[in-house]
């Protein structure tokens, strides 16, 4: 429980307190192999530089690129920088096109 995130660690309190089981997204949540985490973290930070005025855009590759720069990312963690991100980015933008509103109804 001391690996949840702050908000996850209050419902696993009120669970336990009250007897009630673990829900399922947090007993079953997936875990994160070491290391990855600084990619998981650039997601997040970088989600905030896309702009949805008129459609779902991915993040742009030039906000990537700086921002492997600005944190003197190697050669290596630059490449998978841009492989994970893209990667995240395209399944995020999936999901959220899953649940737009169907054009003409």
């Amino acid at each position: 429980m001391l690996d949840l995130a702050p908000i996850e660690q209050n419902i696993a309190k009120q669970a336990l307190r009250s007897g009630e089981p673990l829900p399922d997204r947090i007993a079953n949540s997936p875990e994160l192999i070491e290391g990855l985490q600084l990619y998981i973290t650039a997601f997040f930070d970088l989600d905030s530089e896309r702009t949805h005025s008129f459609a779902l855009t991915p993040i742009p590759w030039s906000c990537i690129d700086r921002y492997a720069v600005a944190y003197g990312f190697d050669e290596i963690q630059y490449e998978d920088l841009h492989y994970f991100l893209r990667r995240m980015d395209n399944a995020h933008l999936a999901r959220l096109k899953q649940k737009q509103p169907k054009a003409g109804k």
